[in-house]
């Protein structure tokens, strides 16, 4: 029988931290106060908050749509619901921003 190793405090901190901060810029976006592509090409915050963030989650918080209209926008660019913003293809990064008309 194995023994569970108990997680280090430090880190449940850390994933508390980035599940906060994630929150918090999700209903920024989704209130217009920052714009995706003000959040995706601030170096830091996307290193450490967005670039393992499922891509849904990212679609959803824009204003006008939702987690069914993210996922429809998702399935038209041929990009499955279960990737993360960093395990996009370079084809379904450029597609993604063409189609949200980022300027990074």
């Amino acid at each position: 029988m194995q023994k569970n190793n108990p997680v280090p405090l430090s880190d449940i901190a850390n994933a508390r931290n980035i599940r906060k901060m994630r929150s918090v810029i999700k209903a920024d976006i989704k209130s217009c106060k920052i714009s995706l592509e003000k959040v995706l090409s601030d170096k830091d915050t996307y290193e450490k908050y967005i670039a393992n963030m499922k891509l849904i989650e990212l679609v959803g918080s824009l204003p006008g749509y939702g987690k069914k209209s993210g996922g429809k926008v998702l399935a038209k660019l041929k990009i499955s619901s279960c990737k993360t913003i960093k395990g996009l293809g370079q084809k379904q990064q450029a597609s993604f921003i063409k189609y949200f008309n980022i300027k990074l």
